[in-house]
């Protein structure tokens, strides 16, 4: 088999993009200190579809040289506001009628492959600092939690890996819906 060539990929415009339809689901970065991770979360969320990224706290925003060497440039195709407290943008978001989730290991937490959205939900998920994780105050306000199951000795995954299997996993579910 062939390798494609980057231009048999279809890949559209920043521009197409932009009027592109998206999944409704809204990204929250809750205190993420990696630029790295930061740039991953942009360029997963310009593959599948997302909405929009809040960018909340210590999180930095673009322009970055460390965010765009990751993002490889869905800096500029994805929507994105920043937000000083967290809580901020929870708030608004729940105003606005979304569903949120905090993603973090807690006490009911619904287990990734358990979830069932709604064909007319919006939704938002909400990715918490490397070594903190989502901040208690958050996951009190928020509406559920998912926790990805793992099975070794580790029970953590990276910001950048937890953000590619959620955002995909609310791709799946929701793009019947949508697109």
């Amino acid at each position: 088999m062939r390798k494609l060539e980057i231009t048999e990929l279809n890949r559209i415009t920043t521009e197409e993009f932009k009027k592109a339809t998206k999944i409704p689901l809204v990204v929250v970065l809750d205190n993420v200190r990696s630029l790295h991770n930061v740039g991953s979360v942009f360029r997963t969320s310009d593959a599948f579809l997302v909405e929009k990224i809040c960018l909340c706290g210590i999180t930095s925003t673009p322009p970055q040289p460390e965010i765009h060497k990751t993002a490889l440039g869905a800096e500029f195709s994805v929507e994105w506001q920043y937000y000083e407290e967290t809580q901020e943008a929870v708030k608004e978001y729940k105003e606005k009628g979304y569903h949120i989730f905090s993603i973090e290991q807690v006490e009911n937490s619904i287990k990734l492959p358990d979830l069932q959205l709604e064909p007319d939900g919006k939704y938002v998920v909400i990715l918490g600092n490397e070594v903190k994780g989502v901040q208690q105050e958050i996951v009190d306000m928020s509406d559920d939690s998912i926790e990805i199951p793992q099975f070794g000795t580790k029970h953590s995954l990276n910001v950048s890996v937890t953000s590619g299997i959620i955002i995909w996993s609310f791709f799946e579910k929701m793009r019947k819906f949508f697109l």
